[in-house]
């Protein structure tokens, strides 16, 4: 028998070795681009929850500046469990929440501006939401100068660690995914049209102020309680019939230009001042099956959005209009003589809703867990047949979205900022 050369042995244990090799390269490749590519699918996700998390801070500091009651617990505190509760919803954690002016520019805990000597954001100065507001600064903030005011918003750090798949078998079982967002509410700085973007827009959609659902003849019914404002809960707001009560569509310049005029409205807010409480036209209710107003509302998927909420509901006559100065008074009927809680008579047009109050409603998105588990992919469904408004009542077109917020004093809308006369424009808006 002839041996085997050592040669021959040494070159096929170098050949497996290489290929061993190569075997784990291909591997980390592979590993690299599903898991890499996992992390970076989860970047978008983790970012709307940033995003979302900014929003409901801002929206605690937009009740603050309209002149709110202070919940229990304080403004500061309840500013962190609106992000906390936000990003748990998502499934997100909160790695650090800062305050802010309404420029974004962190702030220190006396007030100044927590930057570094090149003005980058310094947030290991910046005072953390949860240990008590910035010192008050009566300043007027600059924005190109980095002249900051006082608190008015937030920035939220949100971390998530994406599980990987093919990294594990190194060793490697996470991935983190870190993003950042920054809102900011507050009076308008100067003076601002409706028009002008989301921070002065009120929708022209109002709510009741009480939990609706349709009966088995397709109309509003009452089951009682209020909407949940915890920025967590989705709500379904079916749209019943044309009934008076039901959800409603309001024109801010009546009479009535119909549907083309209420898209408008949507797509380029043209809201007036509206001084709480106040009562507003309504040109129709209900579900009018429009692909043009779905379509106008669906650019809002994802944001917080302002929109009026009823209690009342009034029908003068076809040119009448509620005493607006009497709105307030129970003894004059509320400015209107036949003024009812949700079921007055009627064929639902020519009416008019008094409107108590103004909720910060978070629209759905294909993004948002909580709502995908409802199946709602969007945030209004509000042409033809949509099983997912069906709560078992028949309801075939709704809204669905959280409540984040209600405000229920000052001035909605338009006007100069400041919050001084009567002219009290307070906006939320993510800046970046």
């Amino acid at each position: 028998m002839i041996p085997l050369s050592r040669s021959r042995t040494d070159t096929a244990g170098q050949a497996l070795v290489l290929m061993v090799g190569g075997l784990v390269a291909a591997m980390l490749m592979v590993g690299l681009i599903v898991d890499g590519g996992n992390a970076f699918a989860n970047q978008r996700i983790v970012q709307n929850g940033s995003d979302a998390a900014a929003e409901s801070g801002a929206v605690i500091m937009a009740e603050r500046f309209a002149g709110a009651v202070a919940p229990i617990g304080g403004w500061d505190a309840a500013v962190r469990t609106a992000i906390d509760a936000s990003a748990l919803a998502n499934g997100l954690t909160v790695d650090g929440a800062y305050y802010t002016d309404i420029c974004g520019i962190p702030l220190k805990a006396d007030g100044s501006a927590a930057l570094t000597g090149g003005h980058a954001y310094d947030l290991t100065a910046a005072q953390a939401v949860g240990s008590g507001l910035p010192a008050s600064s009566t300043t007027t903030p600059d924005c190109p100068s980095l002249t900051v005011g006082p608190a008015a918003g937030v920035i939220v750090v949100i971390h998530k660690d994406v599980r990987t798949y093919v990294a594990g078998l190194a060793g490697i079982s996470t991935i983190g995914v870190t993003t950042q967002a920054t809102a900011a509410a507050g009076y308008i700085q100067e003076s601002c049209a409706a028009s002008q973007g989301e921070s002065c827009a009120v929708l022209p959609v109002t709510v009741p102020v009480n939990i609706v659902d349709c009966d088995n003849r397709n109309k509003p019914i009452f089951p009682g309680g209020q909407w949940v404002a915890d920025g967590v809960t989705v709500y379904k707001v079916p749209l019943c019939n044309n009934d008076p009560g039901n959800v409603g569509w309001l024109d801010w310049t009546p009479p009535g230009g119909g549907t083309p005029e209420l898209i408008q409205s949507i797509q380029t807010p043209n809201n007036p001042a509206i001084t709480l409480p106040s009562w507003q036209n309504v040109t129709n209710t209900g579900n009018i099956n429009s692909p043009g107003v779905e379509s106008a509302l669906r650019a809002y998927d994802g944001q917080i959005v302002l929109i009026p909420q009823f209690d009342l509901t009034c029908n003068p006559g076809p040119n009448g209009t509620p005493d607006q100065a009497q709105v307030s008074n129970p003894a004059a009927h509320y400015g209107c003589l036949n003024a009812t809680t949700n079921d007055l008579g009627g064929n639902g047009t020519n009416q008019w809703y008094r409107m108590p109050s103004f909720a910060h409603f978070q629209l759905c998105i294909s993004t948002d867990p909580a709502c995908v588990a409802v199946g709602a992919n969007f945030g209004a469904y509000i042409n033809g047949n949509n099983s997912v408004c069906d709560t078992g009542n028949g309801a075939t077109s709704c809204l669905i979205g959280k409540f984040a917020s209600v405000v229920d004093t000052g001035t909605i809308g338009p006007g100069v900022g400041g919050g001084s006369g009567n002219s009290k424009a307070v906006g939320v808006q993510l800046i970046k």
